[in-house]
């Protein structure tokens, strides 16, 4: 067996691997355990209207995928209005009138995966009540088939509001997102 010597030390090769490996391993966990942690911190912890702003965002993204009518119905105000671009029922305003839109829409329709660039998403909170809010939602078809493909490129956009603490979708436009691009934003206010 070969040895290093180190400082007046002998040191095995085979003792110098398990030394390594065992400092991979405690790096490795901090690796993991750490982002593990902060993602706890954030749903757990106290909240901000940003990070509750990002969840109205994740749900209604989630209720897309899902399918899931009565959850995306929840995050709707129940005046809210819902400005589509391009469609002649536009605007659809109260909960009937979206459950109807949303129903019939090919998130609705379709085997869709909803997905967001969150580095593109613009928040921007005006008071405890109202904010800005601005992403945008590319929607892969039959995503878990080797057929899959982009099905829809779309942005929502517009004031949300807190109503008695959650925050919901108030006065919203929605429209194309296309072409793709990784820095042009297609709504402001």
């Amino acid at each position: 067996m070969q040895q290093i010597i180190r400082t007046g030390h002998t040191v095995s090769r085979r003792k110098m691997l398990r030394v390594g490996l065992a400092g991979t391993g405690v790096a490795l966990a901090g690796v993991v355990i750490a982002p593990a942690a902060l993602v706890a911190a954030q749903v757990d912890g106290p909240s901000s209207p940003v990070g509750d702003i990002y969840q109205l965002q994740a749900a209604f993204h989630r209720a897309k995928t899902m399918q899931d009518i009565d959850l995306m119905m929840s995050q709707w105000a129940d005046d809210a209005t819902f400005n589509n671009q391009g469609d002649p029922n536009s605007p659809y305003i109260g909960t009937e009138s979206l459950r109807g839109f949303w129903l019939n829409s090919g998130s609705f329709k379709n085997h869709r995966l909803s997905l967001v660039p969150s580095f593109k998403t613009q928040i921007a909170v005006r008071s405890d009540d109202e904010a800005w809010l601005y992403f945008e939602c590319h929607d892969v078809g039959d995503y878990d088939q080797t057929t899959r493909a982009i099905a829809g490129d779309t942005f929502l956009a517009g004031t949300i509001k807190n109503v008695q603490g959650a925050w919901l979708f108030s006065d919203m436009t929605a429209g194309s997102s296309s072409p793709l691009s990784a820095d042009h934003y297609y709504f402001s206010a």
